[in-house]
């Protein structure tokens, strides 16, 4: 049986992969901070969890010693899916909501995937939901929308880094998505988290290096970049 860890699994697009990894045959570990959730995930078999606040120093540290008294030696997926955005300009943004928000956005999911990099063996998969919000202006989430960009840099020098190691690298790109994300202003075109869970497994199966959700939203690479072109949700 393969083993797969995700984090975010407590909600949204996170906890659906983790219910469809599990009909594929995976034991599953979510990691996630809404202990609630998780624990009523763990009514399946096949299924762990670990409680872990991602914006905290050494929570990749924590997340394998976890992994460790559990016996979990091998990870043959890693889904990097926690994330959160603020919905209001810089300039009402603190020092303190700024750090969190680029630590679980970007440094987080680089940093378990280095912790945990020994884990994986060759032919691994490392999956990061990024975002379309990557490649353009999102000028009411201006912070997420760097954070985001900040992560697309990362992963593709990463990817880059661990073609010796014969570990692959996936990269998501949904437009905005249906989920408790937006604490119930979700905008007008949203995709659902089903959708995007199930791009995301069809991308694991056939070892694909990057999809977009819808598949349309790829044209965003080519649009001219910011400042020229800014996009505002609807909501």
């Amino acid at each position: 049986m393969k083993n797969a860890l995700v984090t975010g699994a407590s909600g949204g697009i996170g906890k659906l992969i983790v219910k469809r990894l599990i009909e594929q045959d995976y034991f599953v570990i979510g990691v996630g901070r809404n202990e609630k959730t998780l624990r009523e995930l763990s009514s399946l078999e096949n299924f762990d969890y670990i409680i872990m606040d991602l914006s905290e120093k050494g929570a990749a540290k924590r997340i394998r010693k976890a992994l460790e008294q559990r016996s979990i030696g091998r990870l043959n997926l890693l889904i990097n899916n926690a994330g959160f955005a603020i919905a209001k300009p810089l300039l009402e943004q603190n020092e303190e909501e700024l750090e969190k928000l680029f630590k679980v956005n970007v440094i987080a999911p680089i940093v378990l995937t280095k912790e945990l990099l020994d884990m994986i063996p060759r032919g691994g998969k490392v999956v990061f939901v990024i975002s379309a919000a990557a490649f353009v202006n999102t000028v009411e989430l201006p912070s997420y929308g760097a954070a985001k960009a900040s992560l697309h840099y990362m992963v593709v020098n990463l990817e880059k880094e661990l073609k010796e190691k014969d570990v692959h690298i996936i990269k998501v790109y949904p437009r905005q998505v249906a989920t408790p994300f937006w604490h119930g202003k979700v905008p007008k075109g949203s995709v659902s988290p089903e959708e995007v869970a199930d791009v995301i497994l069809k991308a694991i199966k056939k070892n694909k290096s990057e999809v977009f959700v819808p598949a349309y939203v790829k044209l965003v690479k080519y649009l001219p970049r910011w400042p020229a072109f800014d996009y505002k949700f609807k909501f």
